[in-house]
């Protein structure tokens, strides 16, 4: 049976704000744009959550910035993007959205970001969503992951992001974008996990993105992805394609000559 997006979107803001409530976080009374969106606000000393419904995109979005004296600074960063249309979803689904959003909210990275300062984040520097992080949100498209993730999590310590993302994620695209049960819908999902996370991830997150996951699809494979990547990636990968199949020479470390009073003291000594 589905679910209509205003009751999924309660669904999820009160998982969201149940988490939140752990650390600390208040919901603040705040409305959408008319029948354009819906939102929910939650604010601690230094940062903010807020979870968006856009009724045109059928969108549910969970985004953060941090905290000013006078409250949100409203540079929003999304962390993450879902497809709510509710003739076709379900209150699985809305489910299925509201413990990725928890997640989110209770990851590693947000536990630093409510620990961080009142300044602001500069433009161009790197975001701190790490390989783990991005591995957990490839879970909703292939729920085996989360079961991979748990055992590399117990075996290896730290998390082997390059490695766990070319043995169990790699191999995955392919089969998926070449599925013909796989909608242009669910492909869009797909860029858009892509996309947010390349724009939100450390740079070791960004190179497995392109190096990595990119660059492990043919290129009418690519073409079909790259169609729902943002402008930002887009260019990024386009840059990594170049590197396919290509071995890259790791830089040669110069070796520094001793000096002769070197020599000649070890010689002495």
């Amino acid at each position: 049976m589905t679910l209509e997006y205003s009751k999924a979107f309660d669904l999820i803001t009160e998982k969201v704000e149940a988490e939140l409530a752990k650390s600390g976080f208040t919901r603040e009374k705040v409305s959408g744009s008319g029948d354009k969106e819906l939102v929910a606000l939650f604010t601690s000393e230094n940062v903010a959550y807020s979870v968006l419904y856009t009724v045109d995109k059928q969108q549910m979005i969970l985004r953060t910035c941090p905290m000013t004296e006078d409250g949100p600074d409203n540079d929003w960063k999304t962390l993450s993007t879902w497809l709510y249309d509710d003739v076709v979803s379900t209150q699985k689904d809305a489910e299925s959205i509201g413990n990725d959003f928890v997640d989110g909210v209770s990851n590693s990275g947000a536990l630093k970001r409510a620990k961080q300062t009142k300044s602001k984040k500069k433009k161009g520097d790197d975001g701190n969503a790490d390989p783990r992080f991005l591995a957990k949100r490839f879970v909703v498209v292939f729920p085996e992951l989360k079961e991979e993730i748990q055992m590399e999590e117990d075996c290896y310590d730290p998390f082997r992001g390059a490695t766990f993302a070319k043995e169990h994620i790699a191999p995955k695209l392919a089969p998926y974008i070449n599925s013909h049960h796989v909608s242009n819908k669910d492909l869009e999902k797909l860029g858009a996990i892509f996309s947010t996370q390349y724009g939100n991830g450390d740079v070791d997150t960004r190179a497995i993105i392109t190096t990595v996951l990119i660059n492990s699809l043919d290129d009418a494979e690519y073409q079909k992805l790259a169609e729902h990547f943002n402008d930002e990636l887009r260019i990024a990968a386009k840059f990594a394609r170049k590197y396919k199949d290509k071995e890259v020479k790791p830089e040669v470390v110069k070796v520094k000559k001793q000096s002769k009073f070197t020599t000649l003291r070890d010689q002495q000594g």
